[in-house]
């Protein structure tokens, strides 16, 4: 990030792309707060930033645990940007207030949103359940993914993980034979070494 962070400096002349790269080049390498001055600096700079730079911002606020900074680039994108959230801003906030802890108000947003939530929405709802240890509600958000997505194995495997860590094994085994009686498999992770 260093080198990336020099070439940024060096440039001419930086627009909406190059900003967008180095703030999501920061917030994967774990520097939100670093991601969050530079995209405040971006806007003192005027160069506006369109829906795909405030799904990094919010991104980037997401992985970092700034819910303070990322409610305010929410409400900024539509209130002084003009800018209808899409779906994706709806489950980047859902991530952001999830990650936090702060489940029901993650799943008030969800029910609140003008349009039909994807599963990128639940899922990240379902996550933080799993993070938060919410066995109550992680059933219910897993409950709906397997309507939406009955042949997706992380969320039976999700909601498996959430009853394991409260030693529900009774439920972690209703899991696993729901996944073999539907024929879900959970895909085996590999690498080259």
């Amino acid at each position: 990030m260093d080198r990336a962070t020099m070439l940024f400096e060096e440039m001419p002349k930086r627009d909406l792309i190059s900003y967008c790269s180095m703030i999501q080049g920061l917030s994967i390498h774990g520097r939100g707060a670093q991601a969050v001055g530079l995209f405040a600096r971006m806007l003192n700079e005027e160069v506006a930033p369109d829906d795909v730079a405030f799904t990094v911002i919010l991104t980037a606020c997401s992985h970092a645990g700034l819910v303070k900074e990322g409610c305010h680039y929410f409400d900024a994108m539509i209130n002084d940007y003009s800018i209808v959230p899409s779906p994706d801003h709806y489950a980047c906030m859902v991530d952001v207030l999830g990650r936090s802890g702060k489940l029901k108000a993650a799943y008030e947003l969800i029910k609140s949103m003008p349009v039909e939530p994807h599963t990128g929405a639940w899922g990240a709802l379902l996550g933080a359940c799993n993070l938060h240890g919410d066995i109550e509600l992680g059933k219910e958000i897993a409950d709906r993914l397997f309507e939406l997505e009955p042949l997706n194995a992380g969320n039976y495997v999700a909601l498996s993980n959430i009853y394991a860590a409260a030693d529900r094994w009774v439920d972690v085994s209703s899991v696993r034979s729901k996944m073999s009686e539907r024929g879900v498999r959970k895909v085996l992770g590999c690498s080259r070494i």
